[in-house]
């Protein structure tokens, strides 16, 4: 809890939950997934994610590559606009 995370707005208590057992092979295509959702922000940002959580891997699953997408590149725009505020 209170890690850093690539989906900012996630606030514990206030979003869903999800739990669950996964087969084998749902095991292998998450982390997968967490791979992909790694090298998508490395692509996007220009850094490496600080850590890919599993809730962050969920999120990438459930939203799908081109919103994902859109949330990177909004979130660059973002600091990019802190940054010059600084």
């Amino acid at each position: 809890m209170g890690r850093w995370s690539i989906f900012r707005d996630q606030a514990h208590g206030k979003n869903t939950r999800v739990q669950g057992y996964i087969t084998t092979q749902g095991g292998t295509d998450f982390e997968q997934a967490r791979k992909a959702l790694g090298s998508m922000y490395r692509l996007l940002m220009g850094r490496d994610a600080i850590a890919v959580s599993d809730a962050d891997t969920i999120e990438f699953l459930a939203r799908g590559l081109l919103e994902t997408r859109r949330y990177l590149q909004q979130l660059k725009r973002s600091e990019r606009r802190e940054a010059t505020l600084k």
